[in-house]
Order: C-alpha cells, then structure tokens, then sequence
C-alpha cells in the first residue's frame, strides 16, 4: 500500500467590475436618491465575498463556506479596474484558497 500526501490552491483572479447604475446586492441606492432612469445619484463602496463550497445547482448564500471565504477591503466604487496591480495591505490578487484536504473519490 502507497501513501501520497498532497496539496493544492485555488486561485480567484479578479479584473473587473462595473456597477452602472450603483445599486447594492439588494437592487437599492447605495447612497443619493433614484433617477427617473433608474440610475442613483451616489456611488457605491465596492468590496466582494468570494465563498468557495462544495458544488450547488442552485447557490443557497445562507449556508456555510465549505472550503473558506474571503471579504476583500473596498476596492474602489461603481467601477473597479483590477486588472493593474492594486496595492492594498490587506488584499492580494489573485485570492487563495489553499487546501489539503483528501479529494473525493468514486468506486466502481
């Protein structure tokens, strides 16, 4: 019998992001009030939560991280550009998860 020990990291990459009309995740103003257009007169103070989890046909937010989560500090407001480098103390890019757990595996 062989042992194997074994390691791996996901890595997330972020670019970019665009919130043109500068609504929150709940579709409301982050900050003015609503044009006639839908548009808000404010600006929005963007961060992201990257969850990693075990696979879901349909995503449930309200249950655990499987395998980690992530908050990023604000990045910036109704577009962020992070396709230059950022220099944050305390976000890299790309976010890692790393993990060394034992894959799963199928029998036959």
């Amino acid at each position: 019998m062989k042992h194997v020990n074994a390691s791996g990291v996901f890595e997330l990459r972020l670019k970019s992001f665009v919130n043109e009309y500068g609504k929150d995740s709940l579709g409301k103003c982050c900050s003015g009030s609503t044009s006639r257009t839908g548009e808000c007169s404010g600006v929005c103070k963007t961060r992201f939560r990257v969850c990693l989890k075990q696979y879901q046909v349909k995503i449930d937010t309200t249950t655990p991280c499987t395998y980690g989560d992530v908050v990023t500090p604000v990045l910036g407001e109704n577009v962020v550009n992070l396709s230059t480098n950022v220099a944050l103390p305390s976000f890299s890019n790309p976010i890692r998860f790393p993990f060394d757990f034992t894959w799963p595996k199928f029998h036959i």
